[in-house]
């Protein structure tokens, strides 16, 4: 052997051209044992690891091995920065101690500030929409989640902002948030031609359409849910639009969603509440029969105090005008839920923040789901931890979404 060294500039040639060594079908079995968090930096080591990180073929190995993992993305914005900063949800173990925290990734300066609607599609996760300077705007951007890489995608046809939006058959739908116009009030975006096409004129429109805080996907159709927790459709393979049901007055719910066939959403006394999915179709004069999600009781307070979600100039706007008329004083932030609810596999995940002393806390938990005997549905804590500190902090941190 002999005890002359390389240069270093020929030792990092050799080095990095090692992963052009192993076949590909070796790499990628290499690779598909890496945590998913890993990819975004591997894939700026080399044009190689970007070809491989985003090949399908790892993304099937891994399903085969088992290794498929499911992250929770959150979009956050923290005075004084008005930009959108996105994170993912990570569960971490460190001298035999596991917690939770916030990772940054990447995010895109030109994103809009706020009233966006976001969706999930196989890799990327789309940005539609939303309000820049006040205005709203046809721009879609996607978030590529194998590389944590932004790039834009066709425009819409109409601009918008906190649209109702789902995924149906592979297709982007995307509902209301525009003008008060009947023939453009639907469109649909395929991937794979990348184009937008308008959907048919929506019937019997009401001035409250215009008004949309949530959306959700159920026995594929496209919910949007409007302020007054009224609920419309569209079912892309009757190419009809449907009108649905609404809950009775227990308080104004947010952030729907679809849970093992069951509708789940939060109010504004820190309430998990739950519905059967049939009930959204039920006759309004029959009214959605909501129940409690039991076991929760010692997080309502913290949950009720909250103030994470943003609602947006334009609701605030909106309700400044009118809140006389309806008689209620009060500011539009103490009246809507505070915190922030998604789902993951299967689970709950709550977001909300906490003032402790000159700075603030996010806090999140997940909780698990038992249906027992008598129909009553029980959450049970699988983990509770701050998962990030603004310290200090000038004003509250919002959470613009978490999908």
């Amino acid at each position: 052997m002999s005890n002359i060294e390389e240069a270093p500039h020929k030792k990092r040639k050799v080095e990095a051209s090692l992963e052009s060594l192993l076949p590909d079908d070796v790499a990628i079995s290499c690779l598909a044992r890496v945590s998913r968090l890993e990819y975004a930096a591997l894939s700026l080591a080399s044009k190689s690891y970007r070809s491989l990180v985003s090949s399908p073929e790892l993304y099937k190995t891994r399903s085969l091995m088992g290794r498929t993992e499911t992250y929770v993305y959150v979009c956050l914005r923290t005075p004084p920065d008005s930009n959108p900063r996105w994170y993912i949800l990570r569960r971490r173990e460190i001298l035999n101690a596991s917690f939770s925290d916030l990772m940054p990734i990447p995010s895109c300066p030109s994103q809009p500030p706020e009233a966006s609607s976001v969706v999930v599609l196989d890799w990327g996760i789309y940005v539609i929409g939303g309000l820049i300077k006040g205005k709203p705007t046809s721009k879609v951007l996607l978030l590529d989640c194998r590389t944590h890489t932004w790039r834009q995608v066709p425009s819409m046809r109409v601009t918008r902002a906190s649209a109702a939006a789902g995924v149906v058959d592979g297709k982007i739908y995307v509902l209301g948030g525009c003008k008060f116009d009947e023939k453009n009030w639907g469109e649909v975006f395929d991937p794979k031609t990348q184009t937008w096409d308008t959907l048919p004129p929506m019937p019997d429109t009401k001035k409250r359409d215009q008004y949309i805080h949530d959306s959700l996907v159920r026995d594929q159709k496209v919910y949007a849910v409007d302020g007054t927790d009224r609920t419309l459709y569209y079912s892309p393979s009757l190419g009809q639009w449907g009108r649905g049901n609404r809950g009775e007055v227990i308080g104004n719910r947010r952030d729907w969603c679809m849970i093992d066939n069951l509708i789940f959403f939060l109010t504004r006394n820190g309430t998990v509440i739950w519905c059967e999915p049939d009930e959204l179709d039920w006759r309004e004069t029959e009214g959605m029969v909501s129940k409690e999600v039991k076991g929760l009781g010692f997080l309502k307070k913290s949950l009720s105090c909250s103030r994470l979600v943003h609602f947006g100039e334009q609701i605030v706007n909106l309700w400044e005008k009118y809140k006389i008329k309806f008689g209620r004083p009060q500011k539009l932030i103490d009246l809507l839920p505070g915190a922030r609810l998604s789902n993951s596999g299967g689970n709950i995940v709550l977001f909300w923040d906490v003032i402790e002393g000159d700075h603030l806390e996010i806090w999140c938990a997940e909780i698990s789901l038992e249906r027992r005997q008598g129909g009553e549905i029980w959450g049970n804590i699988e983990w509770s931890n701050a998962v990030m500190t603004v310290d200090p902090f000038l004003d509250r941190s919002k959470a613009l979404s978490s999908i």
